[in-house]
């Protein structure tokens, strides 16, 4: 009886732990604004994007000379400021505009982060872009890095199904995939709530696909990214970044990760907005 008690006990301590340790480990959003794309040179528009659930998300929108539109979903850390490096980069290398936005609880975005939210923020802001802004689905290019490559996903399949591309730059397989790579023998991940299933969803895909992966990434390693590749239909192709990390491939990478990137491009039939 004993022995019961204290299994229950334990297993109860240990599904709190780790539903409260999900939060912690999944999201971290820096709150605030301290920078803008003007700073860097580049105009931009702020946006505001309304949810379905009535949140208020903030934005910019910074227009391009290609008729393309890169709709941007970050990863689970800071928030778009920390992205205006390779924004600046796209827009010189690219010409494409941009939509970066901050899921909810990130930057100045109203409400808390969550795996449904995300995938609602998405939702929302593509709908903005088609919407409000005009520009026709099969002009953007759906663009997720870490995190927001689970998000990237779901839009793909979702709202964002009729769009020109997907870019998916230093994916994972999944959360439990993370959970028992970090927490090593520890069954964690039969606790999740969270699921941001690349592996067991891309499949479904209907757009052409770009893989990017450092080849050093610490955080996720390279062979998820493979995976995730593998498990996607054709066209796809995956760009191997060599001493790439997390989140500097476009650095690591020079030209050869801009060139992947026209490539993309170069497949994409401009559409009349």
């Amino acid at each position: 009886m004993r022995v019961l008690l204290v299994t229950a006990v334990f297993a109860a301590l240990l599904f709190g732990w780790v539903r409260w340790q999900e939060r912690a480990a999944v999201f971290f959003p820096t709150r605030g604004i301290d920078g803008y794309p003007r700073g860097i040179g580049l105009s931009s528009e702020d946006v505001f994007i309304e949810t379905a659930d009535g949140l208020r998300l903030h934005g910019w929108y910074v227009q391009g000379t290609s008729p393309v539109t890169v709709l941007w979903l970050h990863g689970n850390a800071g928030n778009i400021v920390d992205r205006l490096d390779i924004l600046e980069a796209m827009t010189d290398h690219l010409g494409v505009s941009s939509l970066l936005f901050d899921f909810r609880g990130y930057g100045i975005s109203e409400g808390r982060p969550s795996e449904r939210g995300l995938y609602a923020d998405a939702g929302a802001a593509f709908r903005w872009l088609t919407g409000v802004k005009g520009v026709a689905p099969g002009n953007v290019v759906i663009y997720g890095h870490s995190l927001g490559t689970a998000v990237a996903v779901d839009l793909s399949l979702g709202p964002g199904r009729a769009a020109a591309a997907a870019v998916l730059e230093s994916p994972f397989t999944s959360a439990r995939g993370m959970a028992r790579m970090i927490y090593g023998g520890l069954p964690v991940h039969l606790l999740l709530s969270v699921r941001f299933d690349n592996e067991g969803r891309i499949g479904k895909l209907s757009m052409p696909l770009l893989v990017i992966h450092g080849e050093a990434d610490t955080v996720i390693p390279i062979a998820m990214g493979r995976r995730v590749f593998e498990a996607a239909p054709e066209p796809k192709r995956l760009l191997a970044v060599p001493g790439g990390d997390h989140s500097d491939c476009f650095l690591a990478g020079g030209e050869k990760y801009w060139q992947a990137w026209r490539d993309l491009l170069d497949q994409i039939q401009p559409a009349e907005s």
